[in-house]
């Protein structure tokens, strides 16, 4: 299993609007990609940093996903500034007994 691991800074006013990015099209977006096991949305109540967590059958479709996930850098007015993202092997897994 992998997981594609990314950060954004959420631009000063547009916290709401990518919450709602997230629901109304993020977790769709996720679920509709290749091997998509499962899905995290996170953001630290200090700062404006959000953090992504996808799980992927694959390293494959992990790569895949970066690929997506990378063009944040290319939206001119995306609420949000890709600080980095990266396909990682995931080694340990807790499961609920």
């Amino acid at each position: 299993m992998y997981a594609l691991i990314g950060r954004v800074e959420i631009h000063s006013g547009y916290e709401e609007e990518t919450a709602k990015r997230v629901q109304d099209s993020g977790i769709g977006m996720v679920q509709a990609m290749a091997g998509s096991i499962s899905a995290y949305w996170a953001r630290g109540r200090l700062d404006n940093i959000q953090h992504s967590f996808w799980l992927f059958d694959t390293e494959e479709h992990a790569q895949v996903a970066h690929a997506a996930f990378s063009r944040l850098r290319e939206m001119p007015d995306a609420p949000a500034t890709l600080l980095d993202v990266e396909v990682c092997e995931v080694i340990g897994e807790l499961r609920p007994a």
